[in-house]
């Protein structure tokens, strides 16, 4: 347990006890965590995929189709979420940050507001029997009491976290129900090439074995008769892991599954479609538990008696394994402005990550190298960016076509930029940028990765793109 910062934080959390009711009952909370999805689930219309438990949660409950994560990539996401902060307020954006920094004085883990009223608070992953991940950016000590919900007291409600691996690569076959690759319906922002869609088919596999994980919790919950008083909040620490998705601000990476079920509503079966950040969903748990929520947490409450609307969503993107940057976005739930601040380096900079483990980071650059990747797939391969990109997310949900600089779209994009840099300039107070040192580490380390894992699976020296595509072949069509 993380030991009080200041005498601030120790006043603020005696002050927290005596502001639930002592007639108020005290609900469970579950956030149940899927490692890396977009909306590709059968109760988000996807037709290739079978979902049943997360469909039947989904008819239980209310589905949120605007609902975003700050950053595209898990560990600074997962720092942003238990935090209810923005990671640059945090000093957690660096994905796995190599200098971590503990959290600022008056900051805690969601974990401790629980704790101080009473709550139980546990963290189990897919099997209820080892700790789940947490992938923090920041220094910090074991927040949670135990694995699992049952070893609390009798009569302790519960927050507990269930952190499911799926659909994280590596992808895992479904023996069950087998997706043919032949058949599947690849979204629009990528070609339709036989790898890239046979990478998309064992995607969705992997989200079916998600599916019947979500099938065991419901089921246990019913069992222990805690159905009636837990509210459930389902979601993806970020997008989807695909080429242009993971990593990148686009909708791919940010837009996320989020459904909540709370049995103490009459809500059932219902789609929302309002703004929702990620950091929401702490601040909206404190609120239904009857918690007071703390006045510097930047998430807001979306739902219950206390619910205020979201203008705007927010996104950042910094260094990932050995891919630096720095991106930042802004979305009104209509249209999304990306601010590149570094625009000198290209979209498709190394990533030992993405080449290791997305095929489509080979295919793109061996079908560009032929003169095969046709528009508007080959904007990616850009030798630069614009610094700025304009999406109607209503007309253009691929995002392919950029309306910044065009005098038609001037007022929104002034208005966004201006609303953007007010926001940043909070934000980012404070925030501790990495040297070059840190950058050259992260980049000779992962270099390494790629190098060993490579030779794991007989490929030594230097690897051509023809090397990787025939892996690829090897790995995703000839099984």
């Amino acid at each position: 347990m993380l030991k009080f910062k200041s005498l601030f934080t120790g006043l603020f959390f005696a002050l927290l006890l005596t502001s639930c009711s002592k007639n108020q009952p005290q609900p469970n909370i579950l956030w149940i965590y899927s490692d890396d999805i977009g909306l590709e689930l059968g109760c988000y219309g996807n037709p290739d995929v079978k979902t049943p438990n997360i469909d039947a949660l989904a008819a239980q409950g209310v589905r949120y189709t605007k609902a975003y994560t700050t950053t595209s990539v898990c560990s600074s996401s997962r720092s942003s979420i238990i935090t209810g902060m923005y990671p640059t307020a945090i000093n957690s954006l660096e994905h796995r940050t190599i200098n971590k920094l503990p959290l600022p004085d008056h900051i805690q883990p969601v974990t401790e507001f629980f704790k101080a009223a009473g709550y139980f608070c546990s963290n189990m992953d897919k099997s209820f029997e080892k700790m789940g991940k947490t992938d923090f950016n920041f220094e910090t000590d074991n927040i949670f009491d135990a694995i699992d919900w049952k070893d609390r007291n009798k009569g302790q409600p519960f927050y507990a976290q269930v952190n499911i691996k799926y659909p994280h690569r590596d992808f895992e076959h479904d023996s069950k129900h087998p997706i043919d690759y032949k058949s599947v319906t690849v979204p629009a922002c990528y070609p339709d090439h036989e790898l890239i869609r046979a990478d998309w088919a064992m995607y969705l596999e992997s989200i079916q074995h998600l599916d019947e994980v979500i099938g065991n919790i419901t089921e246990r919950l019913k069992a222990e008769g805690l159905w009636e008083n837990t509210i459930i909040f389902f979601f993806g620490d970020n997008g989807r892991p695909h080429l242009r998705d993971k990593q990148f601000l686009y909708e791919g990476g940010l837009n996320v599954p989020l459904i909540v079920y709370n049995p103490f509503t009459p809500e059932k079966n219902k789609v929302s479609h309002k703004l929702v950040s990620m950091i929401d969903v702490t601040a909206t748990s404190l609120d239904l538990a009857g918690i007071q929520v703390p006045e510097y947490m930047h998430g807001q409450v979306f739902l219950g008696e206390n619910a205020v609307k979201r203008e705007y969503v927010y996104g950042f993107r910094q260094r990932c394994g050995d891919a630096p940057d720095n991106i930042r976005s802004i979305n009104n739930g209509e249209f999304k402005l990306i601010w590149n601040r570094m625009p000198e380096i290209p979209y498709m900079q190394l990533s030992s990550y993405k080449r290791l483990q997305y095929p489509a980071f080979t295919v793109y650059k061996y079908l560009h190298s032929k003169g095969e990747l046709g528009y508007p797939y080959n904007l990616f391969m850009a030798k630069k960016r614009p610094e700025f990109e304009l999406y109607d997310l209503r007309s253009d949900p691929m995002e392919f076509n950029n309306l910044a600089g065009k005098k038609e779209f001037s007022e929104i994009e002034s208005k966004l930029k201006i609303q953007l840099q007010s926001a940043l300039k909070v934000y980012e107070r404070g925030m501790i940028s990495e040297d070059e040192a840190t950058i050259a580490k992260a980049k000779e380390s992962s270099a390494k990765w790629f190098k060993n894992a490579m030779a794991n699976k007989g490929y030594t020296g230097e690897i051509s793109d023809e090397q990787m595509m025939e892996y690829w072949e090897k790995t995703l069509l000839e099984q």
